[in-house]
């Protein structure tokens, strides 16, 4: 097995959730299966709708014309172009990079590694962390959301996310019930409790197992989306381009957005 990147994480103390990730991803399976892994080939992006002739350029605008009409914001946007034509934006790390960062908020670039060899398929575990050095402040009533995404697609295995406080007043949560989970990633939405001086999301990481068949050039981000006062967020969809945010007013919203991992994961 071998990658051209090997990352360890930082700031956070992650070896106890790790071992326990890890023991996870090993009971999914019986056997371990000896030999070469399964060769798959990433699946490459088709466009339902062809940019480079002019009957596709003039279709692709009339569809961008009613989903303006219809009120469609610019990150849904961006996610559809990408599905229906394979667009990317060209000016930024994908959907969503017009919304601020929080103020006290640090995501870090996502950490890769490998697993091993299950059932004949090569399995890594990407990891992100992030820590807020300032709490904070009342009110925060709707949803927050954390997510990791990929440049190119893989096969999920398993997805947890862990929270907790600055304090003991908020203990160690793991869930693995995302938001969304697919080829390109994963998110997940956290209800925000606190009182007055901690958060039950001060301190958090989010792990996703996936599998591979050929080798596979990765971009990675992650990102975590802040709301406040009466905002919050419904839903959230992950694509290519990044995450797409269900944002439930287009006010009182921060999005801080990881830089990227580059890496090829590779039998």
């Amino acid at each position: 097995m071998r990658s051209n990147s090997t990352r360890r994480p930082g700031s956070l103390a992650l070896l106890p959730w790790l071992a326990s990730v890890v023991l996870a991803v090993l009971t999914l399976s019986l056997a371990t299966a000896p030999g070469a892994a399964a060769r798959q080939a990433t699946a490459e992006c088709v466009p339902e709708v062809a940019t480079d002739t002019r009957q596709g350029t003039q279709r692709l605008l009339s569809m961008i014309e009613e989903w303006r009409a219809d009120g469609v914001q610019e990150p849904e946007i961006d996610r559809r172009l990408a599905e229906v034509a394979c667009l990317t934006p060209a000016g930024g790390p994908g959907a969503g990079t017009e919304i601020p960062p929080a103020d006290g908020l640090v995501v870090s670039a996502p950490e890769i590694y490998t697993i091993g060899e299950v059932n004949g398929r090569d399995r890594w575990v990407a990891f992100t962390e992030w820590r807020w050095n300032t709490i904070p402040g009342y009110p925060m009533t709707g949803n927050q959301a954390v997510s990791t995404w990929f440049s190119a697609q893989v096969s999920p295995v398993l997805q947890v996310v862990h929270h907790a406080g600055a304090t003991d007043a908020f203990p160690n949560v793991s869930r693995e019930d995302a938001a969304d989970v697919n080829a390109n990633g994963v998110g997940f939405l956290i209800r925000p409790e606190r009182n007055a001086n901690d958060i039950n999301v001060a301190t958090g990481s989010l792990a996703l197992v996936f599998e591979t068949g050929a080798c596979t050039d990765l971009t990675a981000r992650s990102a975590f989306a802040h709301t406040w006062n009466n905002t919050g967020i419904n839903g959230l969809s992950v694509a290519a381009t990044g995450v797409t945010h269900d944002w439930t007013d287009q006010v009182d919203r921060a999005l801080t957005i990881s830089q990227p991992t580059q890496i090829t994961v590779c039998p």
